[in-house]
């Protein structure tokens, strides 16, 4: 594309994503499959106490972040993310090396959470899934099953992507805002149980382990469990509302987060005695 003038323009991306699905996207990003299967283990590290009150804190954490994306977004309000901060910030070699760690990264976290879903119906339907045996690699078995399940997950969400942020964007809302009603029908349904007893959720820290410690070791993990909402500022560009709007959504995304996490925490320390949750559920 050529100016009046004769010099090249950029192309512009197109500005088709919503407030709301921003949102969205910040909110799916953070909450993890780990919300819903490691509890148990989070609780056995820290406790109900600890596991909840390390899990706020590093919430906050996160948010002291996502406020120094929210000034950088509205600064820059341009595709590129980290690559593009780091590039007027500091040049093209530090720019160089942020952008291959940031691919290096995202390659990890796009393998974790496609064998994630395999994980989810080996839950589910082990019998199906647990076929085709290929090799085992830290004691664990993988199967064909679970090669397909996942790689069928990449190309579906790629296709997704492909077809532009639009389509992606509607659909992780609508993901969020159903991930949010099963988290509080859950939660409403523990305490609503019998079953659900102040004392299940006693002692409030692992026998043996100070207080400071357990809260220590969980916020030690938070910033695992909260990462991925550092996606957006990678599609300001295509914001349809100004750019220091996006602040405030990164910071909402990462509260409902927080208290996604902790709502989860909550009903598995309140359905059963903690200190046996871990094997109860099989995951000891």
């Amino acid at each position: 594309m050529e100016s009046a003038s004769g010099g090249e323009q950029p192309e512009r991306l197109a500005k088709t994503l919503k407030a709301r699905w921003v949102w969205a996207i910040a909110l799916g990003s953070a909450v993890g499959w780990g919300a819903f299967i490691l509890p148990t283990d989070w609780l056995a590290i820290g406790g109900p106490v600890g596991a909840l009150s390390g899990f706020m804190i590093g919430g906050a954490l996160m948010i002291l972040i996502a406020v120094s994306y929210g000034f950088l977004i509205k600064s820059f309000p341009v595709s590129g993310g980290e690559l593009a901060f780091a590039l007027v910030g500091f040049g093209r070699t530090h720019a160089f090396f942020c952008g291959w760690y940031l691919t290096l990264g995202y390659t990890c976290i796009v393998a974790l959470n496609a064998s994630a879903m395999a994980l989810l119906f080996r839950k589910l339907m082990p019998d199906v899934v647990q076929q085709g045996y290929l090799y085992t690699v830290a004691g664990w078995d993988v199967y064909i099953v679970e090669v397909a399940i996942s790689l069928t997950v990449l190309i579906v969400f790629a296709l997704l992507n492909i077809r532009g942020t639009a389509l992606s964007g509607r659909i992780q809302f609508i993901a969020c805002v159903i991930m949010l009603i099963a988290v509080a029908c859950i939660l409403v349904g523990v305490l609503a149980s019998p079953q659900a007893v102040l004392s299940n959720a006693t002692p409030a820290f692992p026998a043996e382990v100070n207080p400071v410690a357990a809260i220590a070791a969980i916020v030690a993990i938070a910033p695992w469990a909260f990462i991925g909402f550092d996606n957006v500022p990678q599609a300001a560009e295509e914001f349809d509302f100004p750019p220091a709007k996006a602040m405030r959504l990164i910071v909402l995304a990462l509260l409902a987060a927080a208290l996604l996490y902790c709502a989860m925490i909550a009903a598995v320390a309140f359905s059963a005695p903690w200190e046996l949750g871990k094997w109860d559920f099989g995951l000891g």
